[in-house]
């Protein structure tokens, strides 16, 4: 079982189709258009009464030549419980792009006008983007999800959804000149039925520019305060290897859990309740871990682009290794996380300080002074000792 964390977050571009986990309608499927004799007949179109909405600003994510982009949430009369519209009833979400709006705030001024498809340019403004199918890594683990332009039909007292991915259509959208607007149109996905929608009313854009794109970036941390390390009482030392693969046999990785009891750490992801630091190690290529972790100062390795490359002139021993960013599921690097029934509440991924390990024979002080990726960074902090080996 991969890690799950239990966060409050926004998971998706579309505000009210976060972490609905779901599935991609299947090509063959037509909706149900082909009659048995193989023909083809065309389904009398829904024109679903859309009296709620919702839009949300982007901007154009600091890029200077690219438009602004924007996503409208269009949903029939439904229940909407902890953010997700219950249903029965329809849901239609609106990925496009406007002109650039230089002060990047969220004016309507800039909404009006008529919306194609894209072409093969590039972005544009004044088109949509199609909708697709993406597998996000998160904090809440792997999650399959929409985004860009979709509709979806939502059965009865549910909230998850077989999303029908729009590709062709246009719509527009008006200023009625008395504060209210009107976005209407057609638009045909991958179940080839024309998704009628109109809706006329107030918009109030929720301002989200300095997030950037719709593709949400997931936070490394959500520490807000220093982490004491006392009370880590168990331990398992792994021996990773080339992990960096430099065939050079200039170092080896190693993986030290430290956790309190209630965290099992004999698995290859630790699952329970209970605080755990991820720790990794880069040592001599000679070192066995059998004989513990050698004795000296290991400063950070940093990585480079974004938080994944790790450049080879810092893959040598005596270095910690900083946690990898962006990946969830699969962690690597230096991580400090706290679980609850295998689900991750508070977490950061480690960026900065030094790990202090002095010998005794099998003994080991390990004084760790580490910080997270936070702005301001928090510390993760302790000492924790053995006097015999490292359970293996």
């Amino acid at each position: 079982m991969k890690h799950h964390f239990k966060i409050a977050m926004i998971l998706s571009a579309a505000l009210l189709a976060a972490a609905s986990c779901q599935k991609e309608a299947d090509d063959t499927d037509n909706g149900g258009l082909t009659p048995p004799d193989g023909g083809f007949q065309e389904a009398v179109p829904q024109r679903p009464d859309y009296v709620n909405a919702n839009l949300i600003y982007y901007g154009n994510g600091g890029d200077e030549e690219a438009p602004d982009e924007w996503i409208l949430n269009l949903y029939t009369d439904m229940d909407v419980v902890d953010g997700y519209p219950v249903g029965a009833g329809q849901y239609l979400c609106i990925n496009f792009y406007s002109p650039v709006n230089q002060a990047q705030e969220p004016s309507l001024n800039y909404l009006k006008g008529e919306y194609s498809m894209p072409s093969a340019m590039g972005l544009s403004e004044y088109t949509y983007i199609q909708g697709e199918i993406f597998n996000y890594d998160t904090p809440l683990g792997s999650i399959t999800m929409p985004v860009g332009t979709f509709f979806g039909d939502i059965p009865e007292g549910q909230t998850e959804f077989e999303a029908d991915l729009i590709r062709e259509g246009s719509f527009s959208i008006a200023d009625n000149g008395d504060g209210t607007f009107t976005a209407d149109g057609v638009l045909v996905g991958r179940q080839y039925v024309k998704r009628y929608f109109s809706y006329t009313g107030d918009f109030d854009p929720v301002d989200r520019s300095d997030s950037g794109s719709s593709g949400q970036e997931i936070p490394n941390t959500n520490l807000t305060e220093d982490v004491d390390l006392s009370g880590l009482t168990e331990a398992r030392l792994i021996d990773m290897g080339d992990f960096f693969a430099t065939g050079e046999q200039n170092y080896r990785m190693f993986l030290l859990y430290l956790a309190e009891q209630g965290v099992d750490i004999s698995k290859n992801y630790p699952t329970g309740t209970g605080r755990l630091l991820h720790l990794e190690l880069f040592v001599p290529w000679e070192s066995d871990p059998a004989d513990g972790i050698p004795a000296g100062e290991y400063v950070m390795a940093n990585r480079i682009s974004n938080g994944s490359y790790m450049p080879k002139e810092n893959i040598v021993p005596f270095r910690v290794v900083e946690g990898r960013a962006n990946v969830f599921s699969d962690n690597t690097g230096t991580w400090y996380q706290e679980l609850k029934e295998d689900e991750w509440l508070n977490y950061g991924r480690i960026t900065g300080g030094t790990v202090t390990v002095e010998r005794d024979g099998d003994a080991h002080k390990i004084t760790i002074a580490l910080t997270d990726c936070g702005d301001p960074a928090h510390k993760v902090s302790g000492v924790w000792t053995t006097e015999g080996p490292i359970a293996l």
